[in-house]
Protein backbone atom coordinates (compact mmCIF):
# COMPACT_ATOMS: atom_id res chain seq x y z
CA UNK A 1 0.00 0.00 0.00
CA UNK A 2 1.05 3.53 -0.63
CA UNK A 3 1.57 5.18 2.73
CA UNK A 4 1.59 8.74 1.45
CA UNK A 5 -1.11 10.63 -0.35
CA UNK A 6 -0.21 11.52 -3.91
CA UNK A 7 -1.85 14.48 -5.50
CA UNK A 8 -2.05 14.31 -9.29
CA UNK A 9 -0.04 17.15 -10.75
CA UNK A 10 -0.38 18.34 -14.29
CA UNK A 11 3.21 19.45 -14.47
CA UNK A 12 5.99 19.79 -11.96
CA UNK A 13 9.42 21.13 -12.72
CA UNK A 14 12.40 21.20 -10.37
CA UNK A 15 15.83 22.61 -10.93
CA UNK A 16 19.11 22.21 -9.10
CA UNK A 17 20.70 24.88 -6.97
CA UNK A 18 22.96 27.43 -8.60
CA UNK A 19 25.05 27.93 -5.48
CA UNK A 20 28.52 27.82 -7.06
CA UNK A 21 30.21 30.05 -9.59
CA UNK A 22 30.35 27.15 -12.06
CA UNK A 23 26.64 26.45 -11.76
CA UNK A 24 25.78 30.14 -12.00
CA UNK A 25 26.80 30.02 -15.65
CA UNK A 26 23.81 27.76 -16.20
CA UNK A 27 20.18 28.76 -16.21
CA UNK A 28 18.62 29.86 -12.95
CA UNK A 29 15.77 27.95 -11.37
CA UNK A 30 13.24 30.43 -12.76
CA UNK A 31 14.33 29.97 -16.35
CA UNK A 32 13.15 27.38 -18.80
CA UNK A 33 14.92 27.21 -22.11
CA UNK A 34 13.41 26.34 -25.47
CA UNK A 35 14.40 22.67 -25.25
CA UNK A 36 12.75 22.18 -21.87
CA UNK A 37 9.62 24.02 -22.98
CA UNK A 38 9.48 21.83 -26.07
CA UNK A 39 9.97 18.64 -24.03
CA UNK A 40 7.20 19.58 -21.63
CA UNK A 41 4.82 20.61 -24.40
CA UNK A 42 5.35 17.52 -26.55
CA UNK A 43 5.16 15.03 -23.67
CA UNK A 44 2.02 16.72 -22.34
CA UNK A 45 0.35 16.71 -25.75
CA UNK A 46 1.27 13.14 -26.65
CA UNK A 47 0.89 11.36 -23.31
CA UNK A 48 -1.49 13.49 -21.21
CA UNK A 49 0.57 12.76 -18.07
CA UNK A 50 -0.80 13.08 -14.56
CA UNK A 51 2.76 13.85 -13.47
CA UNK A 52 5.50 15.35 -15.59
CA UNK A 53 8.74 16.34 -13.93
CA UNK A 54 11.55 17.71 -16.08
CA UNK A 55 14.86 18.40 -14.37
CA UNK A 56 17.70 19.99 -16.29
CA UNK A 57 20.84 18.14 -15.23
CA UNK A 58 23.11 19.57 -17.92
CA UNK A 59 25.42 21.20 -15.38
CA UNK A 60 26.33 17.74 -14.04
CA UNK A 61 27.73 16.73 -17.41
CA UNK A 62 29.34 19.94 -18.68
CA UNK A 63 32.83 18.69 -17.77
CA UNK A 64 32.48 15.43 -19.73
CA UNK A 65 34.69 15.02 -22.77
CA UNK A 66 31.72 14.82 -25.16
CA UNK A 67 30.44 18.19 -23.85
CA UNK A 68 33.69 20.14 -24.29
CA UNK A 69 33.00 23.19 -26.42
CA UNK A 70 29.23 22.74 -26.22
CA UNK A 71 27.54 25.97 -25.16
CA UNK A 72 23.99 24.57 -25.05
CA UNK A 73 22.73 24.58 -21.45
CA UNK A 74 19.98 22.06 -22.17
CA UNK A 75 21.73 18.82 -23.04
CA UNK A 76 20.74 16.42 -20.22
CA UNK A 77 17.33 16.00 -18.60
CA UNK A 78 15.83 13.68 -16.03
CA UNK A 79 12.17 13.06 -16.82
CA UNK A 80 9.53 11.46 -14.66
CA UNK A 81 6.38 10.76 -16.62
CA UNK A 82 3.25 9.13 -15.19
CA UNK A 83 0.71 8.36 -17.90
CA UNK A 84 -1.87 5.72 -18.62
CA UNK A 85 -0.56 5.73 -22.21
CA UNK A 86 2.13 3.39 -20.84
CA UNK A 87 -0.38 0.63 -19.97
CA UNK A 88 0.63 -2.68 -21.53
CA UNK A 89 3.99 -1.36 -22.72
CA UNK A 90 7.36 -2.71 -21.61
CA UNK A 91 10.01 -0.40 -20.19
CA UNK A 92 11.83 -0.46 -23.54
CA UNK A 93 8.63 0.42 -25.42
CA UNK A 94 7.94 3.30 -23.05
CA UNK A 95 11.43 4.70 -23.49
CA UNK A 96 11.28 4.32 -27.26
CA UNK A 97 7.97 6.19 -27.22
CA UNK A 98 9.56 9.11 -25.32
CA UNK A 99 12.59 9.14 -27.61
CA UNK A 100 10.28 9.15 -30.63
CA UNK A 101 8.30 12.08 -29.28
CA UNK A 102 11.54 14.01 -28.66
CA UNK A 103 13.24 13.02 -31.92
CA UNK A 104 13.72 16.60 -33.14
CA UNK A 105 15.18 17.74 -29.83
CA UNK A 106 17.65 14.85 -29.90
CA UNK A 107 18.66 15.26 -33.54
CA UNK A 108 18.49 19.02 -34.06
CA UNK A 109 18.24 20.96 -30.80
CA UNK A 110 21.23 19.71 -28.82
CA UNK A 111 19.49 17.33 -26.43
CA UNK A 112 22.14 14.71 -25.70
CA UNK A 113 20.73 12.39 -23.01
CA UNK A 114 17.61 11.54 -21.03
CA UNK A 115 17.21 9.72 -17.76
CA UNK A 116 13.68 8.35 -17.79
CA UNK A 117 11.27 7.13 -15.14
CA UNK A 118 8.04 6.03 -16.79
CA UNK A 119 5.05 4.72 -14.85
CA UNK A 120 1.30 4.33 -15.11
CA UNK A 121 -0.85 5.83 -12.38
CA UNK A 122 -1.63 2.31 -11.11
CA UNK A 123 2.08 1.45 -10.90
CA UNK A 124 2.74 4.63 -8.97
CA UNK A 125 0.04 3.77 -6.45
CA UNK A 126 1.43 0.28 -5.74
Amino acid sequence: MLSRVLQPVRQTTRFHSTSTAFLNTFMTSNEKGPVQLSIESKITEALNPTILEAINESHKHAHHEAMKGVTNKETHFRLTVVSDEFKGKSLMQRHRLIYGILDDELKNQGLHALTLKTKTQAELEK
